[in-house]
């Protein structure tokens, strides 16, 4: 089950405030890998290969580079105006222009990532014609020294490198009657193009792999330390062979990597006596505040107005590491007249996403201002085995109250939800 609050949002003649309507509450606990991009500079305005400055040539005129790359037109100090228009783009593909990079101030930039595949022309509309950027005499031009280019995207080559596992060890090690003993290991993408981690496991004795999580929540690094809580209770006394591995994205699965002089199961310690805790199991809980705008007065233009900043915290206290999430959705506003819910914003900074205790923060999903709507928005994640504990956070919202709206009072329902599950 969730839990779940509504408010209501009120603009008062010109002004906005936030009153709560009602509080529901309830809660069922239920069981291509990416290289790295290069940025290439070409000079525009310089001899093509390199010299003096004051020609109406590009360097590098012709340059290879791999999807995902991005190039750079920086202009050459010659006093001399120049741009960069394509001629060629590959089908799909959208044409472009620098606009003038103007020398006198330079340098003037132009940047562009090329993802697609394929071959770009492109030209200077001052100093050249499209016709001689044509990919059938776009090479014979740039040896003759026009003001043309050219541009190749090749595909990046495929990830075949499998990721290496260090660093395996478990505590406590022996057991000393220890039910169950904490594994963890380093799991490292390598190679080119270099990918991130997808996912790590263990077997013992060789035996069925079994899954681990990543020690900050989330898969997405090329260098992940990983972990798991390894039952040992079935085990026999004895040392027992435990191997870690790791898989990354582009599915390439490393070796197994043992942990050093294995495990050695032993029984309580002679004379030993033990300590036992039984730790049982919270809630899962989501505490939102009032969203409060401030007055706005009519201008005649469309204004947008940010609330009031306020502190909101969830709180997963039941020990499972099942993950969690947090979603708003919202009516349009009502009153003396409308507010479409589209002009009703939230954002949720990563900066404001702060840990009062526990493992690693959720992650917010809506760094930028999204519009809210009868759709629940996910605003925070907290992936397996991450967010258990308290966090405090703060969303960040924004109304845009138009021009034609009439003076009065307004209110829209805002449901703030807090749901099991990543």
């Amino acid at each position: 089950m969730r839990y779940v609050k509504h408010w209501a949002s009120r603009l008062g003649g010109a002004a906005v405030a936030i009153a709560l309507l009602a509080a529901i509450a309830g809660l069922t606990l239920v069981g291509s890998d990416s290289a790295s991009a290069v940025n290439t500079t070409v000079i525009v305005g310089q001899t093509n290969g390199g010299g003096p400055n004051g020609v109406n040539q590009y360097n590098a005129a012709s340059i290879t580079i791999t999807s995902g790359d991005t190039v750079t037109w920086d202009s050459a100090p010659d006093g001399r105006r120049h741009d960069v228009t394509s001629s060629v783009v590959p089908a799909g593909q959208s044409a472009f222009t620098s606009g003038d990079l103007d020398s006198d101030v330079p340098p003037a930039s132009y940047a562009r990532v090329f993802n697609a595949t394929g071959t770009y022309t492109y030209y200077c509309t001052f100093h050249a014609q499209a016709s001689e950027a044509t990919l059938a005499n776009v090479d014979a031009n740039i040896a003759a020294g026009l003001m043309v280019g050219k541009v190749v995207v090749q595909a990046a080559a495929p990830d075949t490198t499998a990721p290496t596992t260090t660093a395996v060890a478990a505590v406590p090690n022996p057991t000393d009657g220890a039910a169950s003993v904490t594994l963890t290991a380093t799991v490292t993408d390598s190679g080119t193009p270099l990918g991130t981690i997808a996912s790590a496991a263990y077997r013992v004795d060789s035996g069925a792999p079994v899954s681990m999580t990543a020690v900050d929540g989330t898969f997405n690094a090329a260098t992940e330390n990983v972990q798991a809580n390894v039952p040992v209770g079935s085990l026999s006394l004895g040392s027992h062979t435990i191997e870690v591995r790791g898989t990354d994205n582009a599915g390439n699965i490393g070796a197994w990597s043992a942990l050093t002089g294995g495990l050695n199961k032993t029984d309580t310690p002679a004379g030993a006596v033990q300590a036992s805790v039984n730790v049982l199991a919270g809630a899962l809980t989501n505490t939102a505040q009032n969203v409060a705008f401030g007055n706005v007065t009519l201008s005649g233009a469309d204004q947008t107005i940010p609330a009031t900043p306020d502190v909101w915290q969830a709180q997963d206290a039941r020990g499972t590491g099942d993950g969690w999430n947090v979603t708003l959705s919202s009516t349009g506003f009502t009153g003396a007249g409308t507010i479409t819910v589209d002009n009703f914003k939230v954002r949720q900074p990563q900066a404001q996403v702060v840990t009062v205790g526990g493992n690693t923060a959720p992650t917010s999903q809506v760094l930028s201002f999204q519009s809210l709507s009868g759709a629940a928005l996910k605003l925070l994640s907290a992936t397996g085995g991450a967010g258990m504990g308290t966090y405090d956070y703060t969303p960040d919202f924004q109304l845009t109250v138009p021009a034609s709206t009439a003076a009065g009072a307004y209110t829209a329902n805002v449901t703030v939800t807090i749901n099991s599950g990543p």
